[in-house]
């Protein structure tokens, strides 16, 4: 390989594991300084990415972002490694006992992206599609792993008006804080039809090694039939959850100490 085309790639590396370090976005000044590209260099490279989606452009703060297609670069290598190939029989065991569709979530930039998808007997049609993403406030997945990242993870998404997706979405900043304090009190998150009409949903957190949650597990179903089966569908979440948690290492005696 050529050292002018060694020195690009270079570059370009450099200038999208900048951004993927700075979740809130970054301006193209603090990315000059920060990775120290020549200014017309590091424009002429995020032109490039612009156009090809691995980096997106806000407006309104002039900053940059991860874009589409690196979180789907991500995704695929993601779909290899541990987290859910750990998950994936657990899931599967989750489905076939409850009869519901079960699945595997990560948060992004203030989504949730599903990472597997487990049908079970009673599945019902929905929008949640493998690889898709959601806002995380009012989805169970996106709201149990919220609810236990840092305080200003959850200040964040606050930055721009919340869209109500439904008549029972929750939008107001109170509000959601108070459910997120709900949630790391009881282990477990709801999604009352917030996403979907008549759709319900119940997720629990996944722990890695170091205390971080790192994903969640949900259940989803329709509103009675899954509010008939509440407690048991809890119950086996959260023997799921503890399960994968527990084979990335995870110690509950451990929790807060890192």
């Amino acid at each position: 390989m050529n050292e002018k085309l060694n020195s690009g790639i270079d570059k370009t590396l450099s200038i999208l594991e900048f951004i993927s370090r700075n979740s809130r976005g970054v301006s193209l000044a603090d990315l000059v300084k920060s990775v120290g590209i020549p200014k017309t260099t590091a424009f002429r490279i995020l032109g490039i990415l612009l156009a090809r989606e691995y980096v997106s452009w806000d407006r309104d703060s002039e900053k940059y972002s991860i874009g589409l297609k690196t979180l789907e670069i991500g995704l695929s290598g993601l779909i290899g490694q541990n987290i859910v190939e750990i998950s994936i029989p657990y899931m599967q065991e989750l489905s076939s006992t409850l009869g519901e569709t079960s699945f595997l979530g990560a948060y992004n930039n203030g989504d949730v992206v599903y990472l597997y998808k487990v049908d079970g007997t009673q599945s019902m049609v929905t929008r949640c599609t493998l690889g898709s993403r959601r806002p995380a406030y009012c989805t169970g997945l996106g709201k149990a792993i919220l609810a236990n990242l840092p305080i200003e993870e959850s200040e964040r998404i606050f930055e721009k008006p919340l869209e109500k997706l439904t008549d029972k979405t929750i939008v107001e900043r109170i509000r959601l804080l108070e459910e997120f304090a709900w949630i790391r009190l009881n282990g477990y998150a709801i999604d009352d039809e917030g996403i979907e009409y008549g759709l319900y949903c119940l997720a629990v957190p996944v722990h890695d090694y170091t205390g971080r949650v790192v994903a969640a597990i949900s259940v989803s179903g329709p509103v009675e039939r899954m509010n008939g089966n509440r407690e048991r569908i809890i119950g086996k979440l959260q023997s799921i959850g503890g399960s994968v948690s527990r084979r990335l290492g995870y110690i509950e005696a451990m929790k807060g100490r890192f």
